[in-house]
C-alpha cells in the first residue's frame, strides 16, 4: 500500500474540521440525507413557480416551504454524525442565544412587532445557517459536479422562459407574481425584468451567477465533466439572459465570475492559455448573438436600464449604492440603540405582518436591517460573524486555487460576496447564500474529511468526475485517522 503524506493542518483547515467517525459514503442514513439536500436545491429553484402559478392561494405558506425541510436536514445529520463541531457552530449557537434572549427583552420592552416578527425574525437570520457547514460534511466532490450539470442543464428552459417573460405583457399570467396585487419589477419601455421561476429576479439573477460559475469551469477544466454541447448551450442562455434580464446585479456578478477565471490564471500560469480561449469563445458568443435583433433591441433597453439612475453617470451611482450599504450602518449607531427596534422588523415578512404591505420598513440594505433591528453590539456581531465565514471561505478557496481546483475558486467568488452582502430576508436569496456556500466548501479537498475514490468501472462506462489523486490520498488517510465524537 502506498504511504500517504499527510498536509500540515492550517489554522483554517482546522476552522471547519469536525471529528466524527468515517461513516461509509454507502449507508443508507447517509444516502437519505444526501437526497434531502438535493431536494432543498429543487424547492430552492421550483418554490416561485408554486407560489405564482400551481399553488396561489398558498403563497404565504410556500415561502418558508424549505424551513421543516431543513431542520429535518439537521436531524438526520445528527443522526448520520454528519452535523460538524467546529469553531463556526460554536459562535453560531452562541450568537443565536443572544438574539434569543435579545428578542425576549424586546417583547417585554414593548420594542418591535410582538412575539411572532420576533421569532420570524431568528428565523431569518439564523435558521438556515448551519447548512453551510453540513453540506461539505455530505457532498462529494462528484455530488457537486453532478449538482451542476443539473443547473447547466436547467439554465436552458430557464433562459427560454425568461426570454417567453421578457417579450410578453407584464400583465400576462406568465408574469405573474407571488400575489395577485404584486407585479413583476419593470425594466423599461413598458417590459418588466423577467423571473423565471422565481418569485421576482432576484432568484434568476442569484441561479444564473451559480450557472456561470459552473459554465466557465467546464469551459476552463482540460477534462471537462460535461459534454461539450452543454457547455455551448448554457454559454449562449448564460450570455442571453445578460441584458434580457435587467439586472445589474447578475450581470455583475456574472462578470466576477470571469473576473475569477482571469485572477486564477494569472496565479496558474499554466492553465492561462486555456483560460483565454475561454475569453475569446465567450467574447465571440457575445458578437453572434450581437447580429439578432432580439439582443440589439435588449441591451439597448438595459443600457436605458443601466443609465436610469438621475443624475450622475450610472456607474457613479451604482458605487454609490453599492457602498452606501456598507457605510451607512456606521452611521445608525445612535438610531439603533442597543436593543435596535424589534427583530424581524425589517425583513418582507415582517412589513407584510405590521402594515399588510411588502416594504423596506427599516433600510434596504442588509448590514443597516441587521444593526437596525438588533442594535449595535448584537448587530455588528452578526454582521462580523457573516464575514468571518466568508474571509475563512476566501483563504480557503485561494489555497485550493494554488492547487488548481478552478471550480471551489469560481463559486467562493459567489459564496463571499453573497454572504457579505446578500438579504437574508428574501428567503430565495437567503436559499442561494446557503447552498452556494456549503457546495463551495464541498468543492474544496481540505473541507471534506471523506472524499470518495472513484470505484472500478465497466468496459465503456464512463468514469464519475472525482477528487484529484493527491486530495483523495490525503482526504482518505485523514478519515482514517480522525477520532470518534
Amino acid at each position: 500500500m502506498q504511504n500517504v503524506t499527510m498536509p500540515a493542518k492550517t489554522p483554517t483547515t482546522a476552522l471547519f474540521q469536525s471529528f466524527r467517525p468515517a461513516i461509509s459514503a454507502d449507508d443508507p442514513h447517509l444516502s437519505v440525507l444526501r437526497k434531502m439536500i438535493w431536494v432543498y436545491f429543487a424547492l430552492l429553484l421550483a418554490e416561485g413557480a408554486l407560489r405564482k402559478w400551481l399553488l396561489p392561494s398558498l403563497t404565504a405558506p410556500l415561502l418558508i416551504i424549505r424551513d421543516p425541510l431543513v431542520l429535518l436536514i439537521y436531524v438526520q445529520a445528527i443522526r448520520c454524525r454528519r452535523f460538524p463541531v467546529n469553531g463556526p457552530i460554536a459562535a453560531y449557537f452562541l450568537l443565536l442565544s443572544s438574539f434569543i434572549v435579545l428578542a425576549v427583552v424586546q417583547i417585554i420592552a414593548g420594542i418591535g412587532g410582538g412575539p411572532l416578527i420576533a421569532a420570524f425574525g431568528i428565523r431569518t437570520n439564523f435558521l438556515h445557517l448551519p447548512l453551510i457547514f453540513v453540506i461539505p460534511q455530505v457532498f462529494t466532490y462528484a455530488d457537486v459536479i453532478k449538482l451542476g450539470k443539473w443547473t447547466l442543464l436547467l439554465s436552458l428552459p430557464m433562459a427560454a422562459l425568461m426570454i417567453w417573460q421578457f417579450m410578453s405583457p407584464p400583465d400576462s399570467w406568465i408574469n405573474a407574481a407571488s400575489t395577485p396585487d404584486a407585479q413583476q419589477i419593470a425594466f423599461a419601455m413598458g417590459t418588466i425584468r423577467p423571473a423565471g421561476t422565481f418569485t421576482f429576479i432576484t432568484g434568476a439573477s442569484q441561479f444564473f451567477i451559480l450557472v456561470s460559475a459552473f459554465l466557465i469551469y467546464g469551459l476552463a477544466e482540460p477534462n471537462s465533466p460535461y459534454p461539450r454541447w452543454l457547455l455551448l448551450a448554457a454559454l449562449v442562455a448564460v450570455l442571453i439572459v445578460q441584458p434580457a434580464s435587467g439586472s445589474r446585479t447578475m450581470v455583475l456578478g456574472c462578470s466576477l465570475e470571469a473576473a475569477a477565471a482571469v485572477v486564477f490564471s494569472v496565479v496558474n500560469r499554466g492553465r492561462a492559455g486555456r483560460i483565454l480561449v475561454v475569453a475569446a469563445l465567450i467574447c465571440a458568443a457575445f458578437v453572434a448573438l450581437s447580429f439578432t435583433s432580439f439582443f440589439q433591441n435588449a441591451i439597448e433597453l438595459f443600457l436605458m436600464r443601466w443609465n436610469d439612475p438621475s443624475g450622475a453617470s450610472a456607474t457613479v451611482a451604482l458605487g454609490t449604492r453599492i457602498l452606501g450599504g456598507f457605510t451607512d450602518s456606521f452611521a445608525l449607531f445612535t438610531e439603533a440603540g442597543m436593543l435596535g427596534k424589534g427583530l424581524g422588523v425589517g425583513t418582507n415578512a415582517g412589513s407584510a405582518l405590521m402594515i399588510g404591505t411588502v416594504r423596506f420598513l427599516l433600510a434596504e440594505s442588509e448590514w443597516s436591517r441587521i444593526i437596525l433591528e438588533a442594535g449595535t453590539i448584537l448587530g455588528f456581531s452578526f454582521v462580523a460573524y457573516r464575514i468571518w465565514i466568508a474571509g475563512d471561505i476566501a483563504l480557503r478557496a485561494a489555497a485550493a486555487a494554488k492547487q488548481q481546483h478552478l471550480l471551489a475558486w469560481l463559486l467562493a467568488w459567489d459564496a463571499c460576496r453573497n454572504l457579505i452582502t446578500e438579504q437574508f430576508s428574501q428567503p430565495t436569496n437567503l436559499g442561494f447564500v446557503v447552498f452556494v456556500s456549503g457546495l463551495c466548501l464541498a468543492a474544496i479537498p481540505a473541507a471534506r474529511a471523506v472524499p470518495v475514490a472513484p470505484v472500478g468501472r465497466r468496459p465503456g462506462q464512463r468514469q464519475s468526475p472525482a477528487w484529484p489523486a493527491n486530495a483523495i490520498a490525503a482526504g482518505a488517510a485523514t478519515a482514517v485517522i480522525q477520532n470518534p465524537l
